[in-house]
């Protein structure tokens, strides 16, 4: 059976927009001033890393809460609903895999694609793409993420990148970038 893996955020949605727009407001529920929220909302919209070592933090908790928001804001790409729907109707094994805390976002991301009309197989949170698709046996992935993008031919990995891409010049990678989920079909196929 064909497999391919899938990445969620900034691949088949607009994540990084939607937490970048989206009106985030100080409520009751933070347990931290206004001047707090909006200094970790900057921090958050900067792609800044928590500051401390510790694995839970006051930031850390807030990176979640907002991230789960956006999780449930984000917007399907139209293109990549369809594409997903072509590899069901084509036979496909549709592995989602993110970077997503599934023990925390399960239930949203499963709602999310439910809402979107997205099939897959399994979902599941891997750390380490490359590592996951070669256990695995996938040979393609979808997936915005530059590690990913530079590393994955070298392990036998087909990687394909929405474009813009984050790696500014992925000459010799392997990887290919596209503007529409139509090109994928077209390079998967042959």
């Amino acid at each position: 059976m064909k497999t391919i893996a899938v990445d969620l955020d900034d691949t088949l949605n607009n994540f990084t927009e939607t937490l970048r727009v989206t009106p985030f407001a100080h409520d009751g529920a933070y347990s931290f001033p206004p001047e707090v929220f909006e200094r970790y909302l900057r921090q958050l919209r900067g792609g800044e890393p928590d500051p401390s070592d510790l694995l839970a933090t006051e930031f850390s908790f807030f990176k979640y809460r907002i991230h789960h928001r956006c999780y449930e804001l984000a917007r399907a790409r139209p293109d990549g609903v369809a594409f997903m729907r072509w590899l069901r109707a084509e036979g496909w094994r549709i592995v989602i895999c993110t970077y997503r805390d599934l023990r925390r976002a399960s239930d949203c991301t499963r709602a999310w694609l439910a809402d979107n009309g997205i099939p897959y197989d399994h979902l599941f949170m891997a750390w380490n793409k490359i590592v996951f698709c070669r256990a695995w046996g996938i040979e393609h992935l979808v997936d915005d993420d530059a590690f990913n993008i530079v590393h994955g031919a070298r392990y036998g990995v087909n990687v394909y990148y929405p474009l813009p891409g984050a790696v500014p010049d992925p000459a010799g990678t392997g990887a290919r970038g596209f503007e529409s989920f139509e090109e994928v079909r077209a390079w998967i196929q042959g």
